[in-house]
């Protein structure tokens, strides 16, 4: 099976000369803006928000509704801080230690064991998405060397 290239992905052109060869050419510049880009959206994702008002306080007849949580939560460090119970939150009768035992499970699954770092979906997830943020960043920096090994031209040293 041969690795098809998208044509139309930004940080590739694929050049060809008249005999009909040719190959892919990388645009080292936008493949680190794409990193870039990526970097900036994966820190959504791992950076807390402040948690959410529990109480408002408002002169005597007036109300007030909680604001929610603010905008862009729900990163891990809100999940692992928001959504962690446990049987003291809940109670001892049959129906909260079950319903309990379910948070529990989902909680394990997505966001991983309580108090250990890793092992949940999210988890894993975050940690793909820094994995290929840095492998852009290699093919681009390794995409140069090559350049200038097939260039010929010697990098200066400090003597």
């Amino acid at each position: 099976m041969a690795i098809e290239l998208d044509p139309d992905w930004p940080g590739l052109t694929v050049k060809s000369d008249s005999s009909g060869k040719g190959g892919p050419d990388l645009n080292r510049a936008t493949i680190k803006e794409i990193a870039g880009l990526l970097e900036k959206a994966l820190q959504k994702l791992t950076t807390p928000t402040p948690p959410p008002a529990t109480a408002v306080a408002t002169a005597r007849g007036e109300r007030a509704e909680l604001s929610g949580p603010p905008p862009g939560g729900g990163s891990l460090p809100d999940l692992q801080l928001q959504c962690a119970l446990s049987d003291e939150h809940l109670g001892k009768w049959l129906t909260a230690q079950q319903f309990t035992m379910a948070i529990n499970t989902s909680y394990s699954v997505l966001v991983g064991e309580r108090g250990q770092k890793g092992g949940g979906l999210y988890s894993s997830t975050i940690e793909q998405y820094k994995a290929v943020i840095d492998t852009l960043y290699e093919i681009a920096k390794a995409y140069d060397g090559a350049e200038v090994a097939n260039e010929g031209t010697a990098p200066k040293t400090g003597a």
